[in-house]
């Protein structure tokens, strides 16, 4: 199934199945910017790529989530959404599970060396980790997770048509 966003500017897409699954959706940055995270307040977020790891258990599984991800959305709903206002969706790595894995993967990427928690709180409100949000400028750093999750996750990189 094709998640896709198609509104204002080109559509982003991924092509993602609909069932259950833990997801990292992988967003760049081009510049430093501040923004209003909710309950979180402003944030400051340097450039670069930013990690989030988060669960699609429910309808429409990873295919609906991202696509909701992949929008802005006129009502922020997660941390996340907020986000997306300035961060651009450019892979997404997934595994198919009624299993959720985002504090085990969120764990993972607090030990990566070069891997940075600079948004205590994001996305973790409901878990006792310190953040489900991270900031890397490594360009190997999905050869790194994947390893240390036993080389099962998948990518989907961002298909952009349109505009």
């Amino acid at each position: 199934m094709i998640a896709r966003h198609s509104g204002g500017g080109p559509s982003i897409g991924f092509d993602l199945p609909s069932g259950p699954g833990t997801y990292i959706l992988v967003l760049k940055l081009h510049w430093e910017c501040v923004i209003d995270v909710g309950a979180l307040g402003e944030i400051t977020f340097p450039p670069g790529f930013w990690l989030y790891c988060g669960s699609a258990i429910g309808a429409g599984g990873l295919a609906a989530r991202i696509a909701h991800h992949a929008r802005f959305a006129e009502r922020p709903r997660w941390h996340v959404d907020y986000l997306r206002f300035a961060g651009t969706p450019v892979e997404v790595w997934y595994i198919e599970s009624e299993e959720k894995y985002e504090h085990e993967w969120a764990a993972i990427l607090a030990g990566i060396e070069g891997v940075e928690e600079d948004a205590p709180g994001f996305g973790s409100a409901d878990c006792g980790c310190a953040s489900h949000l991270f900031h890397t400028d490594r360009e190997d750093i999905f050869d790194i997770f994947s390893s240390l999750t036993g080389g099962e996750v998948k990518v989907a990189a961002a298909v952009r048509s349109g505009g």
